[in-house]
């Protein structure tokens, strides 16, 4: 004779089922979220390793200034134009900063030896693209420890399971 489950076996079965499944999921999309970030990581820390400096007069003081506010946080950014030398060319560039800047202040341009034209003010800094590519592989390791822990326990694969439809009805 068959024995029936209980309907609270059932549902636990099947929050479960579908804790195991919501894992996957989200490993999928963190592991290529995580692939983003990593390259993205890559990729800042090999732009300002190429970059070399050079001091800059700033020609035209903050103009231009827009204002945003973001939940209650205003911000005021302005542009301002530098001129920079390098290899003996005099090159000028216009430049965006949270910073009031005066008339004759001298700043650091970070500029692309193949091409000083395209000078940055205050690029990403290298640490930014350690910590992307150290968070996406944290991010990687953890998506896919729960998958592990949900393919071995079925009460985390249930707790899985019942937070994601909570989520799901509270968004």
């Amino acid at each position: 004779m068959e024995k029936k489950e209980s309907v609270g076996d059932e549902i636990y079965s099947g929050a479960a089922g579908f804790g195991r499944i919501y894992s996957w999921i989200s490993a999928v999309i963190g592991t290529l979220i995580a692939i983003c970030m990593f390259i993205f990581g890559i990729y800042i820390i090999q732009h300002k390793s190429h970059l070399k400096s050079v001091d800059g007069k700033v020609t035209k003081s903050s103009y231009d200034c827009s204002i945003q506010t973001v939940d209650k946080n205003t911000t005021n950014t302005c542009k301002f134009d530098v001129k920079y030398t390098v290899n003996n060319i005099e090159y000028t560039n216009t430049f965006s900063s949270t910073s009031m800047v005066s008339v004759d202040e001298t700043i650091t341009i970070w500029y692309d030896p193949n091409n000083p034209a395209n000078g940055e003010f205050n690029p990403i800094s290298k640490t930014i693209g350690v910590v992307l590519i150290v968070s996406s592989i944290v991010v990687i390791l953890i998506v896919w420890f729960w998958v592990w822990l949900t393919k071995r326990s079925k009460f985390a694969a249930a707790g899985m399971g019942t937070a994601a439809v909570i989520n799901m009805f509270r968004h």
